[in-house]
């Protein structure tokens, strides 16, 4: 049976070790026939990186004897274009790069990048040439790029450039003047010489990936004939994984009574990207897919931490994002995002660095970062939505760090004593408990308002990590949306819970109004319970507060 490649980049190794190859030869064509030169953008982790290298050896002149052995079971294998191995491969990979303090030690790691990936062209194709490392990164690719010229080569070049932005990336989430200074400088100038050599005819065709466009706005005067093809409907499945091709590597890996319960686990957690509005096609990211496929070849079961703890969502880049330049829409931004997972904007594909971010520039760096994508056209602009459960989990920690922040401690030992609670006894006293404490804390010194979704968010954030149940917040049902609901995914909890949650302006409260909200929540929480796809046994919860006081806990 062949191997999950898991954390596997290189194509070559991939095929040689017997791995699985989710075929996406398919987009060689498509590529070739659109422009020559290309800019396609992805959130991290999603795929970029394999698919590069899967490019470098189907074009590459030195690969002619490989092609058989590489691509015999792919799409392109009976399909094969006019470039194939027809290029000599020049490519960068810029992914390695840190972020650093200083300016200099950035421009020495990007240079250092740049010499890494012209020696590995020397070496392959035999040339004679010694780079000058005395000079810039700009200069040295247009030397090399000029002798090339001069040298007349048989075959032209195909530049491919992996993570073009990754520096800038991590210095754009902190230190906006930096990237400024960097880009607007030695970068600009590093892909204007190769735009000179484009046109000079010595460079064929180029083709770089990345995951935001600010760097690329950045450098479009430099290098003012590329096409981002982000979000052209053609390739919004290029990389990330399908439906069918997520269902076909479960037919393959996973045993028939796991398929159902893991796909679901996926869709859950790794799936709802869309990149084009008009597309009826949303995509996983595929680096997860692999994780969770290669733990279950090995055990034979789902890893208790679903998200991979080697590429951790990093959830304080949220609030860079939503801070960056000290832009006033960060309350209103995080509000409605922590509130509703949903939020209203317009796509970005153009930054200006001059001017401050608008609201609809952030939204766009928060999709452009996979932390939003989208859901809808609207008759003016787009509706967002937070993808998945990961990512929901994430600004749910993101939230917890604000809570921190105004200094309202989140412990470790509270949480811990009321998940046994839940779990042991299926009760969720010590929960309230808790969660009034917070709100309570929080009262006048939050900027978000209290109402029943702040309440919402609260357990949320404090249930979200643990290995005894999952936690969802507007859980749809056949009957409409569950407040809060609680599947057990572990034997030691024996009964899954739901939560209708009802909240009383403190100024409005009476018994009689708690009492009607309680049987307003009883009748729905009773409808939704009609959903057989919820599971039993069930327990089910009508909870009230007011301000920040449980007011009453009913069990239905």
């Amino acid at each position: 049976m062949k191997k999950i490649p898991y954390g596997k980049i290189d194509y070559q190794k991939l095929i040689e070790d017997d791995c699985y190859y989710v075929d996406k030869t398919m987009y060689l064509e498509k590529l070739e026939n659109n422009d020559d030169t290309l800019i396609y953008l992805r959130p991290g982790r999603f795929g970029k990186s394999l698919f590069t290298s899967m490019m470098s050896y189907y074009y590459d002149v030195k690969s002619v004897d490989l092609f058989e052995s590489l691509f015999k079971e792919t799409y392109v294998y009976k399909h094969p274009t006019k470039g194939k191995n027809n290029y000599y491969i020049l490519k960068f990979d810029f992914s390695g790069i840190d972020e650093y303090k200083k300016k200099e030690e950035l421009l020495a790691s990007f240079k250092k990048c740049v010499v890494v990936g012209i020696n590995k062209f020397i070496n392959k194709y035999d040339i004679e040439y010694e780079i000058n490392e005395k000079e810039e990164a700009d200069d040295i690719v247009k030397d090399f790029l000029g002798h090339l010229d001069s040298i007349e080569l048989d075959h032209r070049l195909y530049i491919i450039v992996d993570e073009y932005d990754n520096f800038t990336n991590a210095i754009l989430e902190g230190d906006t003047k930096k990237f400024k200074n960097v880009v607007t400088g030695i970068v600009k100038s590093f892909y204007a010489n190769i735009k000179i050599y484009v046109k000079e005819g010595v460079v064929g065709r180029f083709f770089a990936t990345g995951i935001c466009p600010i760097t690329l706005n950045s450098m479009t005067t430099g290098f003012n004939i590329a096409t981002d093809i982000s979000t052209d409907i053609r390739f919004n499945s290029m990389i990330g994984l399908t439906h069918e091709e997520v269902k076909k590597l479960l037919n393959d890996v996973v045993e028939k009574k796991d398929r159902e319960s893991i796909y679901n686990i996926m869709i859950e957690n790794y799936d709802g990207y869309l990149f084009n509005e008009d597309s009826e096609e949303r995509v996983f990211n595929a680096t997860l897919v692999m994780y969770l496929l290669n733990y279950y070849e090995d055990f034979k079961s789902i890893p208790k931490q679903i998200l991979d703890n080697n590429i951790t969502v990093n959830y304080e880049k949220i609030g860079n994002i939503v801070k960056l330049e000290n832009n006033k829409y960060y309350e209103s931004l995080l509000n409605e995002l922590l509130k509703n997972g949903e939020i209203s904007g317009e796509l970005k594909t153009k930054f200006n660095l001059e001017e401050d971010f608008s609201y609809d520039d952030i939204i766009s760096l928060l999709y452009y970062f996979g932390y939003l994508t989208i859901k809808e056209s609207e008759f003016i602009g787009l509706r967002f939505k937070i993808p998945n459960q990961v990512m929901k989990y994430t600004y749910n920690n993101y939230f917890i760090k604000i809570l921190r922040d105004y200094n309202i401690d989140i412990g470790t030992s509270r949480i811990n004593e009321l998940v046994e609670e839940i779990v042991k006894t299926g009760k969720i006293d010590k929960l309230n408990k808790y969660v009034s404490e917070i709100l309570e804390k929080s009262s006048n010194r939050i900027f978000m308002n209290f109402d029943e979704k702040y309440v919402q968010i609260v357990y949320n954030s404090l249930l979200m990590n643990n290995n005894y149940f999952d936690i969802y917040g507007e859980y749809e049902c056949q009957k409409g949306y569950i407040d809060i609901y609680l599947r057990r995914k572990h034997e030691l909890m024996k009964k899954n819970i739901m939560i209708e949650l009802k909240y009383i302006k403190k100024s409005e409260y009476s018994e009689k109004k708690l009492n009607s909200k309680i049987e307003e929540g009883r009748r729905q929480i009773e409808e939704y319970s009609k959903d057989e796809r919820l599971g039993s046994p069930l327990k089910k919860y009508v909870v009230v507060f007011s301000g920040y006081e449980c007011k009453k806990i009913v069990e239905v």
